[in-house]
């Protein structure tokens, strides 16, 4: 399989579009998970700052839930947020986000997902991947997971 491919439980794909459905645009969450698959969804409707142009992370409660995924060995592997339908790209300011998030985290963090999600569409994935000392975004396919039949399959 690439490495360019966002892989995610389908479970987890409908609770970020179920919950960006219900909220304004602009809000989101982040994405943990094992072994390159996301597997955990924590969904979060922003800040106060949070507007129709900005996701503005509740950093403090995100923070609480990844040290809370480390006492289950799950990882953190990125940040979801909603979009516009027509908007699929990721903005100069979501751009900028992205490269101050890779910049703070461990060097030992070689890549974060950052997702969009088109309301009532679809997920379009991005990865931020470091390179020596540059950070490379780059889009990415996604690889829907039925949770049941992984089980299955590790039997």
């Amino acid at each position: 399989m690439s490495t360019h491919v966002m892989q995610i439980f389908e479970r987890v794909v409908n609770d970020v579009i179920n919950n960006c459905l219900s909220m304004p645009i602009e809000t989101g969450g982040i994405l943990g998970g094992k072994n390159n698959v996301i597997t955990e969804f924590e969904f979060d409707k922003g800040t106060a700052f949070s507007s129709i142009n900005h996701y503005y992370p509740s950093v403090e409660k995100l923070d609480d839930c990844i040290n809370n995924w480390q006492n289950d060995c799950i990882q953190f592997y990125g940040i979801v947020h909603s979009h516009l339908q027509e908007k699929r790209a990721l903005s100069f300011g979501d751009k900028q986000y992205i490269q101050t998030i890779m910049s703070a985290m461990p060097t030992h963090i070689g890549f974060l997902y950052f997702p969009v999600v088109l309301p009532r569409k679809e997920i379009v994935s991005f990865k931020a991947m470091r390179s020596k000392n540059e950070i490379h975004i780059i889009s990415t396919d996604i690889k829907i997971i039925n949770e049941r039949m992984k089980n299955h399959e590790e039997s």
